[in-house]
């Protein structure tokens, strides 16, 4: 059976999530807003009346879809469970127009890309999940250059020139969830002021964008992108300040394949858990996005 998960299946969600990252999982933070939500789609799969899985579909904007939190009881040999929760969330979207339905995944999570292959996904992107330890970081007073007064359409047409937005395809990650960037998306940041540029003779010179997650201690940057190392450095060195004043331990960020700027990254002490590339993004083809959604 699939069903909607409710808030009184909290105890059987949080068992399984607690198997998963070491016990680290974010579901758990996130469980009460989930349930509790009527625009998304958070489902669960049961057998003889136990759960053994589940995930979560998300309208990232009306025709822009996000698969996300699939977990599976690690004690259990019953096979599908993943296949069936996917099968369910598309019988949803019939008679939608639905213009892309993506999902992320580590490099390592081998039964989750089999499963969507089988589906259909297509790779798209690799990126780098780098984290940065702040706890000891040697934190600078913020350059004076550092500021978050700019017209809104100076800094998007900054952002939609970038060398990181080339890089990764006209992405944007908000931690694991990778939206298509907009002008719609930046005005959220932009309203939220969550965000910083370096200016100099009234020219951006580098700029920097980061961005609220529910993953603990986690502070995210969603854009960086900065003329030279120094320029770079004293970005992070203002997002840092911004971290530690949210009680953040580490800072992560996706880095797409950028010589200069993984130079930068990695000069400045962020370090991949494994590898680089190890960051997959898939989508679904157009023409599967089609049969899925005749009606």
């Amino acid at each position: 059976m699939i069903r909607k998960i409710e808030l009184s299946d909290k105890k059987e969600v949080l068992r399984i999530s607690s198997q998963i990252w070491d016990g680290d999982d974010y579901v758990k933070f996130v469980f009460d807003e989930w349930a509790a939500d009527t625009k998304n789609l958070f489902a669960g799969y049961w057998e003889n009346g136990k759960l053994i899985g589940f995930g979560r579909m998300r309208f990232l904007t009306l025709a822009d879809i996000w698969l996300e939190a699939l977990r599976k009881n690690t004690q259990t040999n019953i096979k599908g469970v993943g296949y069936k929760i996917a099968k369910y969330y598309m019988e949803h979207l019939k008679g939608k127009r639905i213009r892309s339905i993506r999902f992320s995944t580590y490099f390592g999570n081998k039964a989750s890309i089999k499963l969507n292959e089988k589906l259909g996904f297509k790779r798209i992107l690799k990126l780098s999940l780098k984290e940065l330890l702040i706890s000891n970081y040697q934190v600078k007073q913020i350059n004076k250059a550092i500021t978050e007064d700019i017209d809104f359409e100076k800094l998007n047409q900054y952002i939609f020139n970038s060398s990181y937005l080339k890089g990764t395809k006209n992405s944007i990650g908000k931690g694991w969830v990778v939206h298509h960037y907009s002008k719609r998306l930046l005005e959220e940041f932009y309203s939220e002021k969550q965000y910083a540029l370096f200016i100099k003779n009234g020219e951006i010179k580098g700029a920097i964008i980061f961005s609220n997650v529910n993953y603990n201690n986690v502070f995210w940057i969603s854009f960086i992108e900065a003329e030279n190392e120094r320029i770079y450095n004293d970005l992070l060195n203002y997002v840092v300040h911004k971290a530690l004043e949210n009680n953040c331990r580490k800072i992560q960020l996706l880095v797409p394949n950028i010589a200069k700027l993984m130079e930068y990254i990695d000069l400045s002490g962020f370090r991949s858990w494994e590898q680089n590339n190890d960051f997959l993004l898939y989508e679904m083809p157009e023409h599967l996005i089609r049969q899925i959604t005749e009606v």
